[in-house]
C-alpha cells in the first residue's frame, strides 16, 4: 500500500472508529456516555429492572362499577412472544420486546415501571407510535402511581397536549412528535425543576416540588406504542 493510500485508510478509519465512540446502537451505551455516568434501563432484550403495574385509579369507579379505560386507537397486537403471553396480575397490562424495542400487547391497557426509584436525573427515551396514540413517560412516580407525566397525545382535553407536564404546565406553542418514526425525549429533573426536550427543541421548563422522588413509568394507554434507548444519568447536586 502506498504512502497517500495508508494515509487515507488511517483516516476511515479513524473517523470510523471516532463515529462509533460517539454514536451508539440500540439500547446500548457508547464509552463517553459511560464516562458522564449514563445507565440503561432497558438492555433491548429483557425486562429485567420493570414490573408491569395497575393502571392509577379512575375517580368514582367502584368494584360494583370498575374503571374502563380507553383501550386502544386500532386494534390492539397479540402477544407474540412467550414473555408477552406470561402470566402478570389481574389488571395490570402485558408488555414484550420486539425487534429490540419495548411494546404492549392484547389488554388492559396500563403501565410498565421501573423496579428502582429516582430523584434528580436527566432522562433519554425514544419513543414511536401513532398518530391517535395516548401515552406518555412518568418521571419521579412513587409506588407506581403518581408522579409527573410526559404527556404523548396530540389533543389532550385540559390542553396538556405533546411535551407538557400534566397538571403543571402547558407548552406554548404546538409540539409534534412524527407518527411512525422514532422521536426522542429528553427528560431533565433537578429538585423542583424541570425541563422537557422534544427531538431537539425545548418544549417546558417550570417548577414543581410536588413528588421529589420515584420510578420511570411508560404508560399504554392506547395502542400502539413503543420505547427504546431508555438511558439515564443520575445528577449530583
Amino acid at each position: 500500500m502506498r504512502r497517500p493510500e495508508r494515509l487515507a485508510f488511517m483516516l476511515t478509519a479513524f473517523l470510523l472508529t471516532s463515529a462509533t465512540s460517539l454514536v451508539a446502537a440500540d439500547n446500548t451505551l457508547t464509552s463517553k456516555e459511560k464516562a458522564d455516568g449514563w445507565i440503561l434501563l432497558f438492555d433491548g432484550k429483557t425486562l429485567n429492572g420493570w414490573d408491569a403495574t395497575l393502571p392509577p385509579p379512575v375517580p368514582g369507579a367502584t368494584p360494583a362499577a370498575p374503571a374502563t379505560y380507553p383501550q386502544v386507537g386500532n386494534n390492539p397486537r397479540p402477544c407474540s412472544t412467550a414473555l408477552g403471553k406470561a402470566s402478570v396480575p389481574p389488571g395490570t397490562s402485558h408488555w414484550e420486546v420486539v425487534k429490540g424495542a419495548i411494546s404492549p400487547c392484547d389488554a388492559p391497557p396500563g403501565n410498565l415501571a421501573t423496579k428502582a426509584s429516582y430523584k434528580d436525573f436527566v432522562l433519554a427515551v425514544d419513543f414511536r407510535t401513532g398518530d391517535e396514540t395516548n401515552s406518555g413517560v412518568f418521571v419521579r412516580s412513587p409506588g407506581n402511581s403518581g408522579g409527573y407525566e410526559v404527556q404523548i397525545w396530540k389533543a389532550q382535553p385540559a390542553g396538556f397536549n405533546t411535551g407538557s407536564i400534566v397538571g403543571v404546565g402547558k407548552t406554548e406553542g404546538e409540539f409534534k412528535f412524527i407518527p411512525g418514526q422514532w422521536n426522542h425525549y429528553e427528560i431533565t429533573a433537578q429538585g423542583d425543576h424541570f425541563t422537557i426536550v422534544l427531538n431537539g427543541m425545548k418544549t417546558l421548563d417550570v417548577h414543581d416540588s410536588k413528588s421529589p422522588e420515584g420510578s420511570v413509568r411508560l404508560q399504554y394507554q392506547k395502542f400502539p406504542i413503543e420505547f427504546k434507548n431508555i438511558k439515564l444519568k443520575v445528577l449530583k447536586n
